[in-house]
């Protein structure tokens, strides 16, 4: 029974309540009164000041600001940038009547006063078979090697010996060598070498020295060698002192 009588009052004092803010709310609707809203005026709106004008009315104010602003090119003559004053028509004068006051003084006559005969231009073919020809154009380049000039042939030779100074680097000795006549040169593909020698005035000091890789074969560096010595006599020919080989086909 206490139970039951404890929410019956709670659930009275939650009906009174909502039965006092149902008041509240119906008083204030009634009572409170909200501010009137103002409209707002549109701005003032102020007439445009652009107009359409024609540069050929009567203002010339803005006939010459229409002239100055004109995007035509600059190198075109213009009123405002060239002067073009019309001749009146006595002083205009036609084509070709510019220079009336000077006697003519013609420096060529006429073609048909010359009376000149010119030849045929196409020579006429003397046989049938130069008809086939006829518009060709001649080489010019016929004779080009077809010609036997009379010519000294070169002497044969062994090799080509060059002597030069060690010290100065300076060729003191540049001549072919002649054929042999035993012709013991071995008949091999040999490449060029050089040789280093010394002189006294006694002659050679032993036998010239191979330097670097040689001819690539033995038996040619030893003939070479030998023919210096024995046949060329080197030694003879030159003044003492240290001297660089090159011998080359």
């Amino acid at each position: 029974m206490s139970a039951r009588k404890g929410q019956g009052n709670t659930l009275g004092i939650a009906i009174a309540i909502a039965a006092v803010l149902a008041a509240l709310v119906v008083l204030a609707v009634t009572q409170v009164r909200l501010p009137k809203s103002t409209a707002i005026k549109p701005p003032k709106v102020e007439p445009s000041s652009v107009a359409i004008a024609r540069p050929n009315g009567g203002n010339a104010e803005l006939r010459a600001q229409v002239e100055l602003y004109d995007p035509k090119p600059l190198f075109l003559p213009t009123p405002i940038n060239s002067s073009d004053p019309a001749l009146p028509a006595t002083l205009r004068r036609e084509p070709g009547s510019a220079f009336k006051a000077i006697p003519p003084k013609p420096l060529f006559i006429e073609y048909e006063k010359l009376n000149i005969e010119l030849p045929y231009p196409v020579a006429m073919p003397e046989n049938p078979a130069e008809v086939w020809r006829t518009g060709e154009t001649a080489n010019p380049f016929f004779s080009f090697g077809r010609i036997n000039y009379p010519y000294t042939p070169l002497p044969k030779r062994l090799a080509f010996l060059e002597v030069l100074q060690a010290k100065t680097g300076r060729t003191v000795i540049a001549v072919p060598l002649s054929t042999d006549p035993k012709n013991s040169l071995p008949a091999v593909d040999w490449q060029p070498l050089e040789m280093a020698v010394a002189v006294e005035p006694t002659g050679l000091v032993g036998e010239p020295m191979v330097t670097g890789l040689g001819s690539g074969f033995d038996e040619v560096d030893d003939y070479f060698r030998a023919f210096i010595v024995k046949q060329f006599r080197l030694g003879a020919r030159l003044p003492p002192g240290f001297y660089m080989l090159r011998i080359g086909q």
